[in-house]
């Protein structure tokens, strides 16, 4: 999505990127993804926990809002200047019989932050639609001239993650971790949304994200009516995210003073985002949403003969 902005605007920002450094615009872009950090992770596949997993609930959904679909926008802005877009589709699917949810989120960085590191990352997620259960994670990473296709599935009969991280050029990287209850970011979202939650709680969940492990808790803060930009106001739980690093090497400290809200009602939909970073703060709200966008069922199971 193009965004047009005024030539002092214009002026501002490139005077301020020439001063940043590329690793400073990567922490800008990965503090506003859906995900956060934990989808940011998934750059390289396989690398093994470095500290025992603690053990987290095995969280029985509640709400279950996306049987009819749902599309959501967001838009982020640093600082109040537009830096990046993200789109999120999720349809129920049936395959082999079993019926499935599969979330898709494409992310872009606007045309301004192209200057210094231009992004358009593809992920997808899919997962068992009664238990909320992952099945099969991809993240399709476009990060400048960086190509990386990281392809994840879990098994469930062996509790085993099969990771195959491929790179142009390179070797592919094949990896295999046990685990019962480690959930890819995206499938992890979802199950917090499902989940019957109340302030004074929090919520705990091991996360992969294709080559870091984190512990995510989720500390469920205020209820709260939020405002928009759009002068819209929603009743809200006001959610503070904690990040812990499970591996050797980690994206943990991308997440600084981060607040998540999420709508009160039985969508619990995830409407705004803020996060500080090296300079001045990341927000990302819902700027378009729709549920019902059911699209027609993949793979469904053939007729009796």
């Amino acid at each position: 999505m193009c965004f047009g902005f005024r030539y002092n605007i214009l002026n501002a920002l490139s005077s301020n990127f020439s001063r940043m450094k590329l690793c400073q615009a990567k922490r800008l872009a990965a503090a506003w993804m859906v995900v956060g950090i934990l989808v940011s992770s998934a750059s390289s596949a396989g690398e093994p926990a470095s500290k025992a997993l603690p053990a987290v609930p095995v969280y029985q959904p509640k709400h279950f809002p996306l049987d009819e679909g749902e599309r959501a926008v967001y838009h982020a802005r640093w600082n109040g200047i537009p830096v990046g877009t993200a789109e999120v589709r999720a349809v129920p699917i049936v395959s082999d019989g079993k019926k499935f949810y599969r979330v898709r989120v494409e992310a872009q960085t606007s045309k301004v932050l192209d200057l210094v590191w231009k992004m358009r990352d593809t992920i997808s997620s899919t997962f068992d639609a009664h238990v909320l259960a992952p099945s099969r994670f991809v993240f399709n990473q476009r990060e400048n001239s960086r190509v990386i296709d990281t392809n994840a599935t879990y098994n469930p009969a062996t509790k085993q993650w099969f990771v195959d991280r491929r790179e142009p050029g390179k070797k592919p990287r094949i990896q295999r971790f046990e685990s019962s209850n480690t959930l890819d970011p995206v499938t992890a979202v979802y199950l917090a949304r499902s989940v019957d939650f109340k302030v004074g709680d929090k919520l705990l969940f091991n996360v992969f994200g294709g080559r870091s492990r984190y512990l995510l808790e989720l500390a469920v803060q205020s209820k709260e009516p939020v405002t928009l930009e759009s002068g819209k106001t929603i009743d809200a739980y006001k959610i503070v995210p904690k990040v812990t690093n499970l591996s050797k090497k980690g994206y943990a400290s991308r997440m600084n003073d981060a607040s998540i809200w999420i709508s009160a009602d039985e969508r619990r939909m995830p409407v705004k985002l803020t996060s500080k970073i090296f300079v001045g703060t990341v927000q990302m709200e819902l700027v378009q949403d729709r549920a019902g966008t059911r699209s027609a069922l993949a793979d469904r199971p053939k007729p009796a003969s």
